[in-house]
Formats: structure tokens, C-alpha cells, sequence
């Protein structure tokens, strides 16, 4: 009989070996092995009742923020005010209107801070801080939001409002310097003309009459379909009334105000 085992057959047993292993360690640790696979499948579980759970609190968190905003630009009507109707609600003051807002978003950020809609409501609480003269409260959200959300849609006014703020509050160099410095960046955190515009302001604020018309000329010569461009030949000509019809033949028209960056709320 022929002694010599081949390399296949050599192989073939190294394999029949492993398997038995395998098979005997499955066998001896069959609880430890079943228990493995337990916690893996409940961990994927949790994992897909969590995202339920966080999908649930940002599709309800987005309602609230909806019908909360619907009641901040809700319209006055003395007359026939309505401040509990679900679709077209309407109060009879501005006061009605804001205190009614303000409950609405203070339990949206109290019980959905965890959400972006949450977090969106600190933005409109913050303004209305501002209408009740409450400042710091203010800087508190507007900061608090930056700090979590500094790409979101609002992040731009937000700035816009804290320079507004150090600029109502004596701060008016410092915020200066901060703008100018803007200029210079590769990525500035807003848009040139808004940088340029608020720039103008603070520039008027210092009583640097030259350089703010400088700043806002700067808008209309690089932005002319800026929506800030208007304000800005208005601003022009109300402090050089030689240039009254504006640098480029347009008369001035009305700005924007103090509302801030169009289609979001202003300080």
C-alpha cells in the first residue's frame, strides 16, 4: 500500500481539520455566539427606531416652526381678529400678535432644541428679545444659534444683527475694523455688498462722511443689481446732495431699512 500522501489529499485534510474546529467551537460556544448575534440585531434595532424617533421630532419640530412663523407675520386686523385660527389667524394689535409668537416659538425651542427648527426659533426669539428691549438676551440666542449653525440659511442675518447690535451699543469702531477686515478674506462670512452696506452705516456712525460715500459707491459700481444698490444712491445723495440723482443717472430710491437682509428677520 502506498505510504505517500499527496499534496491534494494533504489539503483536503488540513480542511476537513479547520471545519471540525470551527464546528467544535460553535458547538462549545454556542451561547456566546447566539448572544453576539442577539446584541448585534438589537443594536441594529435601536439604530432604526432611533432614526424613526429623531425623524418624527424634526417632521413635528417643522410643523411647529411653520405655524409659529405663520402667527409672527400673521396680519392685523382690529376689527375681526381671529389669534386662534389654524389656517388665516389675525390679531387685533402688533402686542396680540408678538406675544402669541413668542409662546409658540419659546415652546418650540424648549421642546425641540435638539431639531434645526428648534434651533431656527432662537432666531425669532431673539428678535423679539430685541422688541421688548431685552439686548443681551438677544446677543445670547444670535450667538447660541452661530455657534451650531454657522452655513444655515439665517447664519448671514444673524451676523447682520449682531453687527447692528454692537453698533447700537457704542461699538461702532471695533465693528469698523471687523467689516473692513471682511473685505480682504478669501471666503468672507457674507456677501461683499452686505459687508459694504453695513460698512457705509457704521462709516456714517463714526462721522467718516468720505469713506462711507466711498462704501456705498463701491456697491453700486461692483453690485448694481444688488438690492442694496438703491439704498445705497439714496444714501449718496442724502450726504452729498450735489449727487442727488445718483452716479449713474437713477434717482435714489427707498431702501430696505433696518430689516435686514431681504426675506429674513431683521434687527
Amino acid at each position: 500500500m502506498n505510504q505517500r500522501v499527496t499534496r491534494k489529499e494533504m489539503k483536503r485534510d488540513e480542511l476537513s481539520t479547520a471545519l471540525g474546529r470551527g464546528y467544535d467551537y460553535a458547538e462549545s460556544h454556542a451561547r456566546t455566539i447566539l448572544l453576539a448575534a442577539g446584541v448585534a440585531a438589537a443594536l441594529v434595532l435601536l439604530a432604526g427606531l432611533f432614526y424613526m424617533y429623531r425623524s418624527n421630532r424634526a417632521e413635528k419640530a417643522s410643523t411647529a416652526l411653520a405655524h409659529a412663523i405663520e402667527v409672527y407675520d400673521a396680519p392685523i386686523d382690529p376689527s375681526a381678529p381671529k389669534p386662534d385660527d389654524p389656517a388665516s389667524p389675525t390679531f387685533a394689535d402688533e402686542a396680540a400678535r408678538q406675544a402669541k409668537a413668542k409662546t409658540l416659538f419659546q415652546a418650540l425651542y424648549d421642546d425641540y432644541g435638539s431639531t434645526v427648527a428648534g434651533d431656527v426659533a432662537s432666531v425669532y426669539l431673539a428678535q423679539i428679545a430685541m422688541a421688548e428691549g431685552q439686548a443681551d438676551r438677544a446677543r445670547e440666542l444670535w450667538q447660541g444659534f452661530l455657534e451650531k449653525h454657522d452655513d444655515h440659511l439665517l447664519s448671514g442675518e444673524t451676523r447682520v444683527n449682531l453687527v447692528r447690535l454692537d453698533r447700537s451699543q457704542g461699538k461702532a469702531e471695533e465693528v469698523s475694523q471687523t467689516l473692513t477686515a471682511m473685505l480682504d478674506e478669501p471666503e468672507p462670512p457674507l456677501p461683499l455688498d452686505v459687508v459694504l452696506s453695513e460698512l457705509a452705516a457704521t462709516q456714517e456712525e463714526l462721522g467718516k462722511k468720505q469713506d462711507a460715500i466711498q462704501s456705498y459707491q463701491r456697491i453700486i459700481d461692483e453690485f448694481p443689481q444688488s438690492p442694496y444698490a438703491r439704498d445705497a444712491r439714496q444714501k449718496i445723495a442724502a450726504l452729498d446732495p450735489s449727487r442727488a440723482t445718483g452716479t449713474d443717472g437713477m434717482p435714489g430710491m427707498p431702501g430696505m431699512g433696518g430689516g435686514g437682509m431681504p426675506g429674513m428677520p431683521g434687527f
